[in-house]
């Protein structure tokens, strides 16, 4: 009974939290919270006027979109010591816990959610867009433009220049795909850490996101496995013997106050995940749409932002469990008839996939950047901005519909320790993503090679990614040029294969 009664917050709390005041629109000036009013202890009071605060929210995540190098938990690790541990303290760490289990469990990219909030936190929604904007677009920038390029030079290089390219490419995948491996590691250590409850929810979800093979069906899977996860840990907490490891999350929550702040109503919410689902609903029949009434380029549009707003919405645990996705949808491309906009796009090569994957383990902010790169392989600047587009936007919306109710919600001590278990669940989504990635770039043991050796520099040495990743992709192609494939597997899959005094392309390669 004790128990029960510790999961229900009283009717006085759920009281405080009151319907804001305004809708969704910028604050005007003069309208934020007195300077030196405290919000909770010992985080930095707003400033006095609307257009100071988004200011301090610009100059706050200026920088980062130049700095924030190293993946999710990089950017996570630089959140905390600008937000709760340095001089702009924005949050408590109780509420930046929080937010990184939401942004976890939600689809989407998890630390760019995680910048829109706090920008949402600080300065309504003009703070939250201005927040997500300057983590992403230099990142955003190098991908759209170095995709657009590619695009003009396939359309003009002969097949032999199209070979050479690939092979000089061929290692970018393998030594790129290392980051996703310690991603994984630092992420399981930090979300899991050596607790058997969640090791066990993040096991159970790698394996059945390994064994789902209908790519429709595995979105549904995957949010059922973690809402599963959800329950395990809302029961888990309420066992004495369990109380020191949910010791943060059954803590009463101190601010109730950041409704106000935000500016967002609870009906806005409501209508942003109705259009987000409306979307979604779309972009499922979208791509099987005829192409009778369509050009070329309108076609190609419209497959583009379908196939990546559908993912959008169903991934969970980052940017590292969207690639295998990616690679299905953009490189084996099959399962659409002709003349239906799906079939528009035309399969991109696996060493351009991996160039790109590398590319954008080597930017600074989200790998969800990623997406303006295919984008603009398969149809130029307007494709990457509307690829762009399509995997942001889901999580983007979500993040804005869902910060309002989770003030409410956030009260209830079952819905934080819910968190927890689908935080934990989410790790093997990830988990799951270095497997399949593993199978589809390492096809010998040279490039299996590559990906260790990136790994062990990037999280042992702390060598650069960019330079671990280039260098380590350079070494691939001397193995490639020396003829070294290692105990398993060939290099047959590189069509140069052979044109080398130092290579003897065998029988088994010919077709």
């Amino acid at each position: 009974m004790a128990a029960t009664a510790a999961v229900t917050p009283s009717a006085v709390d759920v009281a405080t939290e009151a319907e804001p005041a305004v809708a969704v629109q910028a604050e005007p000036a003069g309208k934020s919270q007195a300077a030196g009013a405290p919000v909770e202890s010992g985080v930095l009071a707003t400033a006095d006027t609307y257009g100071a605060r988004l200011l301090e929210v610009t100059m706050a995540f200026f920088p980062m979109g130049f700095i924030a190098f190293g993946g999710p938990q990089a950017h996570i690790g630089l959140f905390l010591k600008t937000f709760v541990e340095g001089k702009k303290k924005w949050l408590d760490e109780q509420r930046f816990m929080e937010l990184m289990s939401l942004g976890q469990a939600m689809p989407g990219p998890t630390s760019t959610q995680m910048a829109t909030a706090m920008g949402i936190s600080r300065a309504g929604v003009l703070g939250g867009l201005i927040s997500f904007w300057l983590f992403d677009w230099v990142g955003f920038g190098v991908q759209l433009g170095v995709g657009s390029a590619i695009h003009a030079f396939e359309e003009t290089a002969s097949r032999d220049g199209l070979n050479t390219y690939k092979m000089i490419m061929l290692g970018m995948g393998p030594a790129a795909i290392s980051q996703v491996f310690t991603a994984a590691h630092a992420l399981g250590t930090k979300v899991c850490g050596d607790d058997a409850v969640k090791i066990s929810l993040a096991l159970i979800t790698a394996v059945v996101a390994l064994l789902v093979e209908n790519a429709l069906a595995s979105a549904f899977v995957f949010l059922g496995v973690m809402l599963c996860g959800g329950v395990v840990t809302i029961f888990d907490a309420r066992r004495p013997s369990r109380a020191k490891a949910y010791e943060k999350v059954l803590a009463t929550p101190t601010d109730k106050g950041m409704l106000k702040r935000m500016g967002i109503y609870k009906w806005a919410g409501v209508l942003l995940v109705l259009i987000t689902i409306g979307l979604f609903i779309f972009t499922q029949f979208a791509n099987y749409f005829s192409t009778a009434n369509m050009s070329v380029e309108q076609a190609q549009y419209l497959a583009i932002f379908a196939t990546l707003y559908k993912m959008g919405i169903s991934i969970y645990g980052g940017g590292q469990v969207v690639l295998p996705m990616l690679e299905r949808e953009f490189v084996t491309r099959t399962g659409y008839e002709t003349g239906t906009v799906g079939d528009s796009i035309t399969p991109i090569d696996a060493e351009t996939f991996g160039f790109g994957l590398a590319l954008a383990q080597s930017m600074p902010g989200p790998l969800f950047n990623f997406a303006a790169f295919l984008g603009a392989v398969v149809a130029s600047v307007p494709g990457g901005i509307l690829g762009f587009l399509g995997l942001f936007g889901p999580g983007i919306m979500l993040i804005y519909a869902f910060m309002p109710f989770w003030e409410s919600a956030r009260q209830y001590q079952w819905v934080r320790c819910g968190l927890v278990g689908m935080n934990a669940a989410s790790i093997g989504l990830v988990f799951a993503a270095c497997v399949t990635l593993f199978n589809k770039f390492c096809l010998n043991g040279a490039e299996a090679s590559v990906t260790l050796i990136a790994m062990v520099l990037t999280k042992r040495f702390g060598l650069p990614p960019p330079v671990a990743i280039f260098g380590c992709a350079a070494l691939c192609l001397v193995f490639f040029f020396l003829n070294i494939n290692g105990a398993y597997g060939d290099w047959c899959h590189i069509a140069k294969y052979g044109d080398f005094s130092t290579q003897d392309r065998p029988a088994k390669c010919i077709v």
